[in-house]
């Protein structure tokens, strides 16, 4: 048993078990929050730009039945449309519809207050250091689960 890396699973532990913490109640389901931070972000990023269901596959890792269940949801909510592709009736455009974003907006202020609050605490030049290898760690876990 290598040590270092039963430090760093016990690590990675201590900050899952922080951050799913019940004083820390959200509105969305994270599936949902998750599809939402996606298609806002490609929204500011890229305007009027759709992704399909399979985009949002791809992205999430998510099977493509979980996918469509939590759509279906979100559709149901208000938070999404699906229209079929004018040029491809093949593709399903999935769209975030603005009017209906408070749930999301309020969740995200919340979640950006608590990481003000973590970089109070930990100080910039930490906070920086810390992105820099949350990063690291992402792009590492792709390489190793791909």
């Amino acid at each position: 048993m290598n040590p270092l890396n039963e430090d760093l699973l016990q690590a990675w532990l201590g900050v899952s078990m922080a951050i799913n913490n019940d004083r820390i109640s959200l509105d969305l389901p994270y599936n949902e929050s998750l599809i939402c931070h996606l298609l806002y972000r490609r929204h500011l990023q890229h305007g009027e730009r759709p992704l399909t269901a399979t985009d949002l596959c791809r992205m999430t890792r998510m099977q493509k039945s979980q996918m469509n269940r939590t759509l279906t949801g979100m559709e149901e909510k208000g938070l999404v449309s699906r229209e079929r592709s004018a040029s491809d009736k093949r593709q399903i455009h999935v769209m975030l519809r603005l009017e209906q974003l408070d749930a999301y907006e309020k969740q995200h202020k919340k979640i950006l207050g608590i990481i003000d609050e973590l970089v109070t605490i930990m100080g910039k030049e930490k906070a920086e250091e810390a992105l820099a290898i949350f990063r690291l760690i992402a792009d590492a876990a792709r390489k190793v689960i791909e």
